[in-house]
């Protein structure tokens, strides 16, 4: 069967692109590397049909993959940003590539997987590429001179014939042509087109979500841009809510921020089939103290109490959940309708509901490699917090396929 649109998945984690991109009519995955042994079999327990290459991706020939119209990537992001409680350096070394003052080689590895995007792009000039990353990557490059490696990765792709554009977007907020995430997930992902198709993708019509505007009706927001030191409406960068919100179109009420119109309250991802114990006298004074408070501020409704530091204390069912990371489970559900908190009840959301929240379907397999069970925990943690949500490859992959095949795709509106 031929398909309109194929594509290469580099950095391909345990499948979450290659789960929205086929969710695209006419849109499949031939080729998608990875180097960690759970992620490919997970890969291959869901896609069977894609050719799936365990290996270091910056080893590996670009000729050995077979050619696709587009490629999605992935490259590493943990070392762009303050994941792990460790403060990020933006240079690989102070003083350049072979200065003495050599710091952590990982990190070096980790920055160094941006380069195979370049690298394959010359050899297989694809049509259409979209690297998925953390907003921080922006600032990749010397701590003296913050983006200029981002910079020239840019000028590079510009050399092979390819314009671009840079999309700073929430899983919360994509929509476009299915359900968003039931999480927030802010990433920034970069749009690769080849100016031998002769057209660009229709970027307002797939990444810009449905407001309620209270004087127009509902309407395609506008992304405003605060006025910060880390950005600016002439330099955007950020995440939603701290850099960015979502407006009215109509300059009249430019200033007033609005929700997109289609997202997905916490409450989906959870089984109300799997109650969670009595909350008595349990927990730390922090965790009680969290627990406390959202019991007084949601009158007894069921919440979610945010284990985590950052100010993050606890967050109404109605509302998307708070990221999803690798670094372990945050969430804590607390629910039962009895006027004492000690008389409630609480759990930790299961990883199949973080992979719900996701906007993975519930029959999606986790598969974990390791001997320990400890490390085999972590594994499916890791394919969860550091997937790509399908819904963020399927609407991309919808404004790709229809830029790459001319032909328009309807566009979805939960509400509607």
């Amino acid at each position: 069967m031929s398909y309109a649109v194929t594509w290469s998945d580099q950095f391909a984690g345990g499948g979450g692109a290659c789960e929205g991109l086929e969710r695209i009519p006419g849109s499949r995955v031939v080729q998608a590397g990875n180097h960690a042994q759970h992620a490919v079999a997970t890969y291959l327990a869901n896609h069977s049909h894609v050719r799936v290459e365990c290996a270091d991706l910056s080893q590996v020939v670009p000729a050995a993959w077979p050619r696709t119209h587009a490629m999605w990537s992935s490259p590493e992001c943990t070392n762009h940003t303050v994941a792990q409680g460790k403060r990020r350096g933006h240079g690989e070394f102070t003083d350049g590539l072979f200065s003495s003052t050599g710091r952590d080689e990982t990190t070096i590895r980790s920055r160094a997987t941006m380069h195979c995007v370049p690298r394959f792009a010359e050899y297989h000039q694809y049509q259409a590429i979209v690297v998925e990353n953390v907003a921080e990557a922006r600032w990749w490059g010397p701590e003296h001179n913050r983006g200029a490696a981002f910079d020239a990765w840019l000028m590079q792709m510009r050399v092979w014939g390819y314009h671009h554009r840079v999309l700073y977007l929430n899983s919360a907020h994509l929509a476009a042509y299915g359900p968003a995430a039931a999480t927030s997930r802010d990433r920034m992902y970069v749009v690769f087109w080849h100016e031998s198709v002769g057209r660009t993708p229709d970027f307002d019509k797939w990444t810009r979500p449905y407001v309620d505007c209270a004087r127009h009706g509902r309407v395609q927001g506008i992304q405003a841009f605060k006025d910060t030191d880390s950005c600016s409406p002439q330099r955007p960068w950020g995440k939603h809510g701290s850099q960015y919100v979502w407006r009215c179109p109509n300059r009249r009420c430019a200033t007033v921020p609005l929700l997109p119109a289609d997202r997905r309250p916490g409450a989906d991802a959870i089984d109300l089939s799997q109650p969670g114990r009595r909350i008595g006298d349990r927990f730390q004074p922090n965790t009680r103290r969290k627990v406390e408070d959202g019991h007084r501020a949601y009158a007894g409704a069921p919440f979610i109490a945010e284990l985590r530091g950052g100010g993050s204390t606890h967050r109404a069912l109605s509302e998307p959940l708070s990221t999803i990371t690798a670094g372990g489970n945050h969430h804590l559900w607390v629910h039962g309708d009895a006027p004492d908190i000690r008389d409630r009840y609480a759990r930790m959301l299961t990883i199949e509901e973080r992979k719900v929240a996701s906007a993975f379907p519930a029959e999606y397999q986790l598969c974990a490699t390791a001997e320990k069970k400890s490390d085999r925990d972590q594994q499916l943690v890791s394919l969860i917090g550091m997937a790509v949500t399908p819904n963020a490859s399927r609407d991309l992959g919808a404004m790709v396929s229809e830029f790459i095949t001319g032909e328009p795709l309807e566009p979805f509106s939960l509400a509607a």
